[in-house]
């Protein structure tokens, strides 16, 4: 089988600590073992074991885990984002992250490049009731007006049952036909999307620059890509 020099990272925003069992975390594995097959480079990090403080600097504090962090985004091809549902919305763990990745947008207004340009994003959610459209519209939003390519069908989901108790939602899961098809399909997809970029990144800047170099960012200067 053909191997590829494709990395892919997965920003985990369970609230659950540790090692702590989590529906996410697992569907990020299942996600994980078909870039596996590829000899496709993986990691995934917990950002509930990070300190992350509030702010839209780089770093702000000499504690602050943010550069490491954003260090890891800028090495990726794909980077996946993966939260469970809270009041239907994203984990305030993701929605931190999003908050500190305004940075990337900043010195992209300002220096004219952009450390996310020809990265393919993708999304992984899990939880007990509705809000995976509502989170996904959120993330892909987000994703695009920093410069993320979002392929078509890149999201993954699992949602439990209205009413009742947790208890059993993990088996339930792990049971999904529909959910393992969306695994299998969005791997593909996203897999597929990194590996064009990643084949034709020299023409791909080269038309830039030959065609677009003056179009010019949201800061009204000219736009570069990384």
């Amino acid at each position: 089988m053909k191997k590829f020099n494709i990395k892919a990272l997965a920003l985990l925003g369970t609230l659950k600590t540790g090692d702590e069992p989590s529906n996410t975390d697992e569907l990020i594995d299942d996600l994980f073992r078909h870039f596996n097959e590829y000899d496709i480079s993986t990691e995934k990090i917990r950002l509930a074991n990070l300190n992350l403080p509030v702010g839209l600097l780089e770093k702000m504090s000499d504690g602050d885990d943010w550069p490491r962090l954003a260090n890891a985004i800028r090495e990726a091809d794909i980077v996946i984002f993966a939260t469970p549902i809270w009041w239907g919305g994203q984990s305030s763990l993701i929605q931190r992250v999003i908050e500190r990745m305004t940075h990337f947008d900043e010195s992209y207004v300002m220096t004219n490049k952009s450390d996310l340009y020809h990265k393919v994003a993708g999304i992984v959610i899990t939880g007990h009731e509705d809000g995976v459209q509502h989170i996904v519209g959120n993330l892909s939003n987000f994703l695009q007006w920093l410069g993320f390519v979002i392929p078509p069908e890149a999201a993954v989901y699992w949602v439990g049952e209205v009413g009742g108790g947790m208890n059993g939602d993990a088996d339930k899961r792990r049971q999904n036909k529909a959910t393992k098809a969306m695994i299998a399909v969005t791997a593909r997809n996203l897999m597929n999307y990194a590996m064009l970029i990643k084949n034709h990144k020299d023409e791909l800047l080269a038309f830039q620059e030959k065609h677009f170099a003056r179009v010019g960012t949201r800061g009204g200067t000219e736009a570069t890509m990384s």
